[in-house]
């Protein structure tokens, strides 16, 4: 009887290795939603942004397509998102991720547009935004009407572009307000990623009001703004942001305010109403002069 009872509990190596295998498998099971989503979350979007047909035909099948899809998909859902707009002009080139949500657009799709544009992209009609991924034929109806794009100088061919920096032309200079990252490149030091931060610290800000501000680009060394600081102009197109109604997300995200900043503006002005005047904004302990002086380029109280 000892001898069946000892059986009972006795496992052979093959019956070991299969309970071992179970118990794995149980384990995988377990935790597969968690590996799965792990890694799903951390891939790359796709391309969001897709180029306009050549032709006519091309353009109106695609839109129409587009309208299509649009609105099986509403169908669907059932449900469509409503974002607050505020409307003003604006150049999708130069417009940053804050300024296009202020517009209405959603988060996401914003992200994307300003990706689109640091990489070297570029809108060269108000039509172009009816093939924005993520934005709606209603949403690129109604804001059409506001852009206004800066034309900036056609690079023909390599030998014309070089033309802008010969001795015989070194009065020629470039708008970093308005140039693109191709044509910022044909400045000396000037490469592919220093162009994308250029443009990417350009929306942030909302353009820039001197050519000193190229120095508060992250990696651009002083060697490099000594060289081009003599190439380089701003044109005054600059996207303000109106400090009586701008949430505390757009506020934060400017390079001059900032998280503490942010909060008290938003506390001043529930304390005390609107600034009446931009000089009001002094008031708060956190802005100086210097700060101030930076400021004022960007905001506005009406």
């Amino acid at each position: 009887m000892q001898k069946n009872e000892n059986d009972l509990f006795y496992f052979s190596r093959k019956e070991k290795n299969g309970i071992v295998l179970i118990l794995i498998l149980n384990l995988l099971i377990y935790f597969w939603p968690d590996v799965y989503n792990y890694f799903s979350n951390r891939k790359d979007p796709a391309i969001q942004i897709e180029k306009l047909p050549e032709t006519r035909n091309e353009y109106q099948t695609e839109n129409n397509e587009s309208i299509v899809k649009d609105k099986s998909n509403e169908n669907n859902s059932g449900v469509i998102e409503n974002h607050k707009a505020n409307y003003f002009e604006f150049d999708p080139n130069t417009c940053s991720k804050e300024q296009w949500m202020k517009l209405g657009v959603k988060e996401k799709t914003a992200e994307t547009i300003v990706k689109y544009v640091s990489k070297g992209g570029k809108f060269t009609s108000p039509e172009e935004l009816r093939k924005i991924w993520g934005l709606s034929p209603n949403q690129a109806k109604d804001l059409i009407p506001f852009v206004k794009i800066i034309s900036t100088p056609k690079i023909v061919n390599e030998k014309n572009t070089n033309a802008l920096f010969t001795k015989t032309n070194s009065n020629k200079t470039i708008d970093v307000n308005t140039a693109d990252s191709s044509l910022l490149e044909w400045l000396p030091g000037i490469g592919p990623a220093l162009a994308g931060r250029i443009i990417k610290y350009r929306n942030k800000l909302g353009g820039f009001y001197s050519p000193l501000q190229l120095k508060e680009v992250w990696g651009l060394p002083d060697s490099v703004f000594h060289k081009i600081k003599e190439r380089v102009e701003v044109s005054d197109k600059i996207q303000k942001i109106n400090v009586n109604t701008a949430d505390f997300l757009m506020l934060k995200s400017h390079p001059y305010i900032g998280y503490k900043l942010a909060n008290a503006i938003i506390n001043y002005r529930n304390q005390h109403g609107s600034f009446k005047t931009l000089e009001d904004i002094q008031k708060i302990i956190l802005i100086d002069e210097k700060t101030f002086n930076q400021l004022s380029h960007y905001l506005i109280t009406y």
